[in-house]
């Protein structure tokens, strides 16, 4: 072992004290560091999963114009051949055509605008979480026959329940009248409020029959197997539909509030973490710098024997590197294990926060993502402000004058 090393470590371990409490402050660094940003991408890749499974999917597929205009025009033919090049796309989890339009819903003399989805009952299942959130009767069935499934809201304006008939009405793609009874098979309580007051899921057959829509499709929401595999899948899509004959969109764009609401959340945490870096920064430079002081004698003397200004640098440099290390490996041991707890126990939440998050659809838990970038990135970050923090005392330290030590003692 070098011998500016050596001596570093002594001279780390002279006050205890002193050490344990600079090494106490790395540590609480490495861990609130670790752990808020575990937070950060748990509660994200939650947010990101809540809104996707609700209704629209990591990726969408829709014919040409549909996002800007979304009307019965702008078609995805979804013939068995399109499905199967789908379904093989690398990293799809689950696919679910619908066609969705806009139509009126009668019942009991009360009369609302809604936002009618057919869906297959068959593979809803595999990207959304639409037949889970029943909360009374049943979801649609496969082989059911004019039956609808009801916003919570929606169903209590129209006064309706599980048995009732409503009457449908819209303009099917043919451009003539549309209309029929459907029977109420199920109330859904949907997190989204809007949602809840204007949709209306009837079966993807008894759409096509009801807007004369033959094989066509509105859309194709797919479900990857977490939000940082939508990319690969996105590319994936479009290789197997190939370029022009439909639109790929991640609900990056099919959801911007979304991924806004992220950025504003990552800007606040990371602003408060800079904040704590930077006070232990701080720390780690006031512990080396008083340990400087106290030892002006004693840099005067080895200087006087022939020790080179250089090597007090290395020595006082190590030092505080050597803290900075202590702490990130205890703080590392602490934190791993927490945060691997955390993200297989989240947090249910309650108060304020339940409705907050309720505007967006997610359900009210806090949960913990531990990511491989995190433990790199906190020890790195912590690295690098102690090298930082250390160039001040190392520098000061080498400057000592030899006389003026050998005076003072």
């Amino acid at each position: 072992m070098p011998l500016e090393l050596r001596m570093a470590w002594r001279n780390v371990w002279r006050n205890p004290r002193r050490t344990a409490l600079t090494v106490a402050a790395t540590v609480f660094a490495v861990v609130l560091v670790m752990v808020a940003v575990a937070m950060g991408a748990g509660t994200h890749e939650k947010m990101i999963e809540d809104s996707v499974r609700v209704n629209a999917g990591h990726v969408q597929v829709s014919g040409p114009g549909y996002r800007a205009k979304r009307t019965l025009e702008q078609y995805l033919p979804f013939d068995e051949q399109t499905a199967q090049r789908l379904f093989a796309a690398e990293g799809a989890v689950g696919v679910a055509p619908r066609i969705t339009s806009f139509g009126l819903l009668s019942q009991a003399g009360a009369t609302r605008g809604v936002a009618v989805v057919g869906v297959d009952p068959l593979r809803e299942g595999s990207v959304t979480t639409l037949p889970g959130r029943v909360r009374e009767g049943r979801f649609l069935e496969a082989e059911g026959v004019r039956e609808v499934v009801l916003g919570g809201r929606l169903a209590r304006v129209l006064s309706a329940g599980v048995g009732d008939e409503v009457l449908l009405y819209s303009v099917a793609y043919s451009m003539e009248s549309a209309y029929e009874l459907f029977r109420v098979v199920g109330i859904l309580s949907l997190p989204e409020a809007t949602m809840d007051r204007t949709l209306a899921v009837i079966t993807l057959r008894d759409a096509q029959e009801f807007f004369v829509y033959g094989d066509r499709v509105s859309e194709v929401a797919i479900l990857a197997g977490d939000s940082g595999a939508v990319p690969a899948l996105a590319g994936a899509v479009r290789r197997a539909i190939g370029e022009g004959s439909a639109e790929v969109h991640t609900w990056r764009e099919s959801m911007p509030e979304l991924e806004q609401l992220i950025l504003l959340d990552d800007a606040g945490m990371y602003v408060m973490l800079a904040i704590l870096v930077v006070v232990v920064g701080f720390g780690i430079l006031n512990t080396i710098l008083m340990a400087v002081l106290e030892r002006k004698r004693e840099f005067g003397v080895v200087l006087a024997l022939g020790l080179k200004p250089r090597a007090i640098f290395t020595i006082v440099y190590l030092e505080s590197l050597l803290l900075a290390l202590v702490g990130l490996a205890i703080g590392l041991a602490i934190a791993l294990p927490l945060i691997l707890y955390l993200q297989a126990h989240p947090i249910p939440l309650t108060g304020a926060a339940v409705e907050a998050m309720a505007l967006f659809g997610i359900e009210p838990e806090a949960t913990w993502k531990l990511k491989p970038l995190n433990p790199l990135g906190s020890i790195l970050t912590i690295l690098g402000v102690a090298i930082v923090a250390a160039l001040y005392p190392a520098a000061k330290a080498s400057r000592a004058r030899p006389v003026e030590a050998l005076r003072s003692l």
